[in-house]
């Protein structure tokens, strides 16, 4: 049972036009520990809600020029209230009266006279289902955050997975997607839509899983028939998350089938052109092209910064968005500035298979055979 400084923490309007109701109502719930304010009308009860959120009301039915109802009514359409419950005063036995009371918005009521016993009971229980429901809420929107931080962070891991197993590959999937989220954010893209076009840039090579080990993994340039069985990887990627209907997955299927399309129609796998390729294909290519060039992979040496930057300029139109290479020109000491060491060393610390088996451990409580 919650004591009077509990109490304190809840702020009560109460909406009545005879000023004996106010007073005594006012006083029962001051002396029970809520703080409260007082409205003779209904005008006056919009006026103060406009001015602070109450965590309950209690509102008169019968009352000159605005009754308690058409307040009600006022108050929700003015989205002045959102979940706060409003019980109703009342002297009336009339029950289409008391329908109408529930139909607009009311959660409760009490007969007038009212007395202390009962009206400290019914404004105690609504508060504390209103608290439920918040704690409710909170709970499944925390849970939720976890849901879709776990998600994120398998991604990651099959982001570098897809791409081969070394820590170089891990590497660069996170900055790929440091790199995209940049871009995104520059080209104009809202945050929310950047943060998911960031978490599925993780998986633009995820159909490298189904490319033959012995190529992706070779040493050295591939041979014409390797190389085109390489260039199978995007539809790969994109039927294996086609299905799903998660945002963040529908972006990486985009993504996976759009990031080798070149703006001149020379790419692949479908030969589009300029704006007919996604807006988050052409900024994944470029993220990835420049990652790609500025660090060594197993079948190719790093290229130095001069080197990329006059690469990427030159390509300006053909392969890249022109709009997407100014902007990054513009912008080239931020996109420098995502390869400080300290990032590199965040990644490294973290140890693929005991990240793999914490996720599991969080997804399903059991610990996996690795």
């Amino acid at each position: 049972m919650k004591n009077h400084n509990e109490n304190s923490i809840y702020k009560i309007l109460i909406v009545d036009d005879v000023e004996t109701n106010l007073e005594l109502a006012s006083s029962i719930l001051q002396n029970a520990g809520y703080m409260t304010d007082t409205a003779n009308s209904g005008m006056n009860a919009i006026d103060l809600a406009k001015e602070s959120r109450y965590d309950l009301i209690l509102l008169d039915i019968m009352m000159p020029i605005m009754s308690g109802i058409e307040t009600c009514i006022s108050l929700n359409k003015n989205r002045l209230v959102d979940s706060t419950p409003i019980i109703f005063f009342t002297a009336s036995d009339d029950n289409k009266l008391l329908a109408k009371a529930y139909s607009v918005g009311g959660v409760d009521y009490i007969k007038k006279p009212f007395f202390k016993e009962e009206l400290l009971a019914r404004v105690n229980l609504h508060i504390k289902i209103k608290d439920y429901e918040k704690n409710l809420e909170d709970m499944v929107e925390d849970k939720t955050k976890e849901i879709s931080q776990t998600q994120v962070q398998l991604m990651y891991i099959l982001g570098a997975i897809s791409d081969g197993h070394s820590t170089e590959t891990q590497l660069h999937v996170k900055r790929v997607s440091e790199f995209t989220y940049l871009l995104a954010t520059l080209y104009g893209l809202s945050a929310e839509e950047s943060s998911i076009l960031k978490d599925a840039s993780t998986l633009h090579d995820i159909g490298k899983l189904g490319v033959p080990s012995n190529i992706l993994h070779k040493e050295g340039p591939l041979t014409d028939l390797e190389y085109e069985e390489m260039k199978k990887h995007p539809e790969l990627g994109s039927k294996m998350l086609a299905d799903s209907s998660l945002p963040l997955f529908k972006a990486a299927s985009i993504v996976s089938l759009q990031h080798h399309e070149q703006y001149n129609g020379m790419g692949y796998p479908n030969a589009l052109k300029g704006e007919d390729i996604h807006i988050y294909g052409r900024i994944v290519a470029l993220a990835d092209v420049f990652d790609a060039l500025l660090f060594k992979r197993s079948y190719k040496e790093s290229w130095s910064q001069e080197r990329v930057l006059k690469y990427i300029d030159s390509l300006k139109g053909s392969y890249f968005d022109p709009k997407l290479v100014n902007i990054f020109f513009a912008n080239v000491d931020q996109f420098l500035a995502i390869y400080d060491c300290e990032l590199e060393k965040s990644v490294q610390r973290v140890e693929k298979p005991k990240k793999i088996v914490q996720i599991f451990q969080t997804l399903f409580n059991k610990t996996p055979k690795v």
